[in-house]
């Protein structure tokens, strides 16, 4: 069963690759399927960046709260938009964590005097999210309990405003911050 040269060829010629029709069909449902996944993945986004950063928020609770039992004093942290001194209800620009020596910071301007030591800054949340905190002014006694009168509340919603990403800290008596990650309403 020999075969000739024109079977051979003719063979050997058929396509063997998709067709225009069967690359567009395939192109198009992969557009739909993105277009129907975009919005949720979107969402788990927001939803991890206010998570981070809710975090960030209680890892300055703990360095706060270190320092102070660590160095037997109280120390603060308070807002601030410029990382050298403290700017009363701007929690969103960043804020500072600081040895408060004479115990004379209320979280306004000039809070931070000339014997006060600067233990770290921190930078601006990012992604335009919004962080609200009931005082403008927290500290920590040298046995690291809280000094601030009361319980205190950090609200961190994302720019979108959805409740459903925002999250909570709540800082006790105690000192320790609590997450809150369900039945917040952003404003």
């Amino acid at each position: 069963m020999y075969q000739t040269d024109y079977e051979k060829l003719k063979n050997c010629n058929k396509n063997k690759g998709y067709s225009l029709i069967e690359l567009l069909v395939t192109v198009g449902i992969l557009g739909i399927l993105i277009a129907v996944s975009l919005p949720n993945f979107q969402d788990t986004i927001e939803s991890n960046v206010t998570n981070s950063q809710a975090k960030m928020f209680v890892t300055t609770l703990n360095l706060a709260r270190s320092e102070a039992i660590k160095r037997g004093t109280n120390v603060g942290i308070c807002p601030s938009n410029d990382g050298i001194d403290c700017d009363a209800a701007s929690w969103s620009t960043g804020w500072i964590v600081f040895v408060d020596v004479n115990g004379d910071a209320d979280g306004a301007s000039g809070s931070i005097d000339a014997g006060d030591v600067v233990i770290r800054v921190f930078d601006a949340l990012g992604a335009n999210s919004v962080l609200t905190v009931t005082t403008n002014f927290m500290e920590y006694n040298s046995m690291g309990f809280s000094a601030t009168a009361g319980v205190q509340t950090m609200l961190l919603c994302p720019s979108t405003a959805n409740s459903a990403n925002a999250r909570s800290v709540e800082i006790g008596l105690s000192g320790r911050g609590r997450r809150i990650e369900g039945g917040l309403v952003c404003p």
